[in-house]
């Protein structure tokens, strides 16, 4: 009687798979837009939009001219656009205060030797923090079916 041994890495691979799916995806529609800060464009700011109805977040990021494109976010898969309905949105854009380098190992190396030095990392909000949370941000839209969803979100310093 032969006895067939299997590396372990071929029974662990196809468990892995089944359970890293992310759900089915939900049905959306296209949706683009525009940032400005106190009417200039904002380049490089995060853009999400909280579903009112559904546990959903689409999010985008903002090129040189504040332009957007949304993608919806379902685990380690991505949806083109929103999901139809009310959404709470949130802009995002800081970035690091104080001496801290680009380098990865020399970063590392400083949190290693003294790792109270993250404190002194605290952000600067380039976009005001009150826009950072889409239920508080004060900002609302309502994706449609028919379209377009071409939105302008107007934020101001003050």
């Amino acid at each position: 009687m032969k006895v067939l041994l299997l590396p372990v890495w071929l029974l662990v691979i196809p468990v892995a798979f089944v359970g890293c799916g992310g759900g089915d995806l939900p049905t959306t529609v296209p949706v683009t837009g525009t940032v400005t800060l106190d009417g200039n464009p904002v380049d490089g700011a995060t853009v999400n939009f909280m579903s009112d109805t559904e546990n959903r977040l689409a999010s985008g990021k903002t090129d040189a001219s504040g332009k957007f494109t949304l993608q919806t976010i379902v685990g380690s898969q991505t949806a083109p656009g929103a999901v139809v309905g009310g959404h709470g949105v949130a802009v995002l854009k800081s970035e690091s205060g104080g001496q801290m380098t680009e380098d990865p190992k020399a970063i590392m190396e400083q949190m290693t030797t003294n790792p109270a030095i993250t404190s002194d990392y605290t952000p600067k909000y380039i976009i005001p923090a009150k826009y950072n949370n889409p239920t508080m941000s004060g900002i609302r839209v309502e994706v449609t079916q028919d379209g377009p969803n071409d939105i302008t979100i107007e934020l101001t310093s003050r």
